[in-house]
């Protein structure tokens, strides 16, 4: 009984992931937004705006995640989910962005720290945590999944339709993640935490800021998704330079298939190759193929970009994090960090769009790579101190 409900909320969040990355509108989502407001640089602020809501609501809902259990959390989050679906659909001008970017940002909160946990809990009621990293690759491996479909089908229904209709047609996973949610198993190894919500807030940070290799890394990663994200966001500006409208879809579908063999297969991967080379090697190659693909600036440079996503990098930080939480304040531990990196990326979003309207897009994307220099010299710096992490 209890196998099954490993393999029932694996199931669970892999579809959950499915379904919320399913976005048909993400190859064209800068161009939509930008369209919407006017300009790119209120475009790439929609952008963040999302991820400014989710650091406010990062920690509220890691508390509350911890409070009344999983379950709810991912309730709680599908329904954000479905209403900011619903709000860009409707969106006629900049105020109606902000209100979905603000709504997307909720719904990130929710599941940022919350579904990982429900993940960990299910494999430690069994005493299974060591198949976490296993069970992580294959359930994130759904967001690969949804951004190839979503990459394909967005492409060929924009080349049929309009802008508006691939908008209203994302609402359908929305409606279907409600549904799925209701069947999610609470495993009894979460116990309501009976600190008031102010208690377990200050709790989290204060042992978050006092584990030094953890407060490293949120550093690090913070760094790394700020920058990771707004120069994916904004690649499609850079393709649509190089490639025709109807083909941007396709480096996002070559990034992604990577992206899912990396995930997939990452428990295999990872019994053959050091986390310490994983992590490193990664980042520099990342740091490598960004910045001559963005100063290639040729019809080959969208290939050479998405070359580094066979890397598993975020299954190594991610089993490197839960490793580092308490059991108690798991997901309110990893809301802190998702918060951080949220503000993080809030930044690079505006940085992204100010540069872009400045100096263009080429100087722009290769600009943003120097920071991973910082993110390396970082991990370079964790893994020498804290040998136990090295396996």
């Amino acid at each position: 009984m209890k196998k099954n409900n490993v393999k029932r909320n694996s199931i669970i969040i892999g579809l959950l992931n499915l379904l919320m990355d399913l976005k048909l509108y993400g190859v064209i989502a800068v161009i939509y937004y930008t369209k919407v407001a006017g300009n790119m640089t209120l475009g790439m602020s929609a952008f963040s705006i999302t991820m400014i809501a989710s650091a406010l609501f990062e920690l509220p809902t890691g508390v509350i995640s911890d409070k009344v259990g999983r379950k709810k959390t991912v309730i709680l989050g599908t329904i954000a989910s479905l209403t900011y679906s619903i709000i860009f659909a409707l969106s006629k001008n900049y105020v109606w962005l902000v209100l979905g970017a603000i709504f997307e940002g909720v719904e990130i909160a929710f599941f940022s720290g919350n579904n990982n946990a429900l993940l960990y809990d299910t494999l430690k009621e069994e005493s299974r945590e060591e198949e976490y990293s296993k069970y992580l690759g294959k359930t994130n491996s759904m967001y690969q999944v949804a951004s190839i479909l979503g990459g394909l089908a967005g492409g060929i229904i924009l080349y049929f339709t309009s802008y508006e209709i691939i908008m209203w047609i994302s609402v359908i996973p929305k409606l279907l993640n409600v549904i799925i949610s209701l069947f999610i198993y609470e495993p009894k190894v979460f116990t309501e935490n009976k600190n008031n919500i102010y208690s377990q807030a200050i709790n989290s940070i204060k042992l978050v800021f006092k584990n030094k290799t953890l407060l490293k890394q949120v550093v690090a990663d913070s760094i790394s998704e700020g920058v990771g994200e707004s120069t994916y966001q904004f690649r499609s500006k850079f393709y649509e330079m190089l490639w025709p409208e109807w083909a941007l879809g396709i480096p996002g579908v070559l990034a992604n298939i990577g992206l899912f063999l990396a995930n997939w297969f990452s428990d295999k991967i990872l019994k053959k190759v050091k986390n310490t080379t994983i992590m490193i090697g990664g980042y520099i190659y990342s740091f490598l193929s960004n910045l001559i693909g963005a100063l290639l600036n040729n019809i080959w440079s969208p290939l050479v970009l998405v070359t580094n996503s066979v890397i598993p990098t975020n299954i190594v930080k991610e089993e490197i994090s839960q490793k580092l939480y308490t059991d108690e304040y798991r997901a309110s531990m990893a809301s802190i960090k998702s918060l951080i990196s949220s503000i993080s990326m809030a930044i690079f979003f505006l940085l992204v769009g100010i540069i872009a309207d400045n100096f263009g897009v080429v100087y722009t994307l290769a600009i943003m790579q120097c920071f991973k220099l910082i993110v390396i010299l970082i991990y370079v710096n964790i893994f020498k101190t804290n040998k136990e992490l090295i396996k």
